[in-house]
């Protein structure tokens, strides 16, 4: 649902420590919203290799088995090396507890290990991911589907989502028989609810960071297309009554 907040605020209303923040001039707050259904041509897959054994040696042989069986599966349908990342393999003791938690004898040795890889050819998906599954000991498997254009994408929507807050902005004030005068104050912060404290605070809190839709998705399937999303919440200055 679109979020407009329309600020010609009495000041005096406000809470305690939340009108410093508010401009002394009236304004008009408006959240321009964007989106595009793109096809998906990149996946990034991450994967989690555990494995719970009574002895050390037993328990790390089984992780890099499955480790060995995932390369040789990436290696199969042509995943080049470069591709890969693998974490550092990480170990820890288990142990009993008894009605006070206290730590009594070991019950034996988790360990595990990450890999992360990204798929530029989605063409065998399907395969490889079926392939990647049917491996012992592997615990998770996640991706998350994007496009390699992302960067362009979003440029287009931030205009876009500019324009459509512009019109709403001009759309209220013309309501209320006033005109935009100027722009005050832009972000694109995804949480509405901090926005005006972000003014008044230091400058470089002004332009907030982009918050995209970039979502894991666990499937076997390539997603025939992925929503792309651009807000911006901007502050307008409107032209004040002369009397």
């Amino acid at each position: 649902m679109t979020r407009i907040i329309l600020a010609l605020i009495l000041l005096a209303s406000a809470p305690f420590g939340y009108s410093a923040n508010l401009p002394d001039f009236p304004f008009v707050v408006s959240v321009g919203n964007a989106e595009r259904e793109v096809k998906p041509d990149i996946a990034t897959l991450n994967l989690e290799i555990i494995s719970f054994e009574e002895k050390s040696d037993l328990s790390l042989e089984k992780v890099s088995t499955a480790t060995e069986s995932v390369l040789k599966v990436l290696q199969s349908y042509g995943v080049k090396s470069e591709a890969i990342e693998a974490t550092d393999i990480e170990k820890s003791t288990k142990r009993k507890r008894d009605s006070d938690y206290n730590r009594l004898e070991i019950l034996g040795y988790e360990v595990s290990r990450s890999l992360t890889i990204e798929l530029r050819d989605l063409s065998k998906y399907s395969e490889l991911i079926s392939d990647i599954v049917a491996i012992d000991n592997l615990s998770s498997v996640q991706t998350a589907f994007d496009a390699s254009n992302r960067k362009d994408i979003e440029r287009a929507l931030v205009n876009a989502a500019s324009i459509d807050a512009r019109e709403k902005a001009e759309q209220m004030a013309e309501s209320l028989n006033t005109e935009i005068h100027s722009v005050y104050a832009i972000s694109q912060d995804s949480d509405f609810g901090s926005f005006f404290a972000t003014f008044g605070a230091r400058s470089d809190q002004m332009m907030a960071s982009l918050y995209s839709s970039h979502q894991a998705h666990v499937a076997m399937f390539v997603p025939k297309n992925i929503k792309i999303r651009q807000g911006i919440n901007v502050v307008f200055k409107i032209e004040q009554d002369s009397n």
